[in-house]
């Protein structure tokens, strides 16, 4: 059981940074990307666990248009998970990380399907 935790955990955490850097290149280009990317205080492995701090960190750097690439992260996680994503969703970025890490795991245990 510990493996199959861990390997979920690894599965989420790469889709995680997967994501981040796809909705940041997406939203703002290449170099912005690889340019912001070093500057966080945490590795986004370590914001794949703690999506709060995440938003806290776009915040500082973005102030309210951290909004608008929380949701082009959420919508690049949801689309690489196979997750149906709707941008009226109103749901804050903590909450749909939950979401998403939810749905894989139960992907995973086989009670969803692709």
């Amino acid at each position: 059981m510990d493996e199959k935790w861990l390997d979920f955990k690894s599965d989420f955490s790469s889709i995680f940074q997967e994501s981040v850097k796809d909705g940041l290149r997406n939203t703002l280009g290449e170099t912005v990307m690889q340019t912001l990317v070093p500057l966080l205080k945490q590795t986004l492995q370590t914001y794949a666990e703690k999506p709060s701090e995440f938003h806290r960190e776009l915040q500082f750097y973005f102030g309210f248009g951290a909004l608008t690439l929380e949701r082009m992260i959420v919508k690049e996680l949801f689309q690489k998970l196979n997750l149906h994503y709707t941008s009226s969703n109103e749901l804050d970025f903590e909450t749909s990380m939950r979401l998403a890490r939810k749905d894989l795991s139960l992907l995973q245990r086989g009670v969803l399907r692709k």
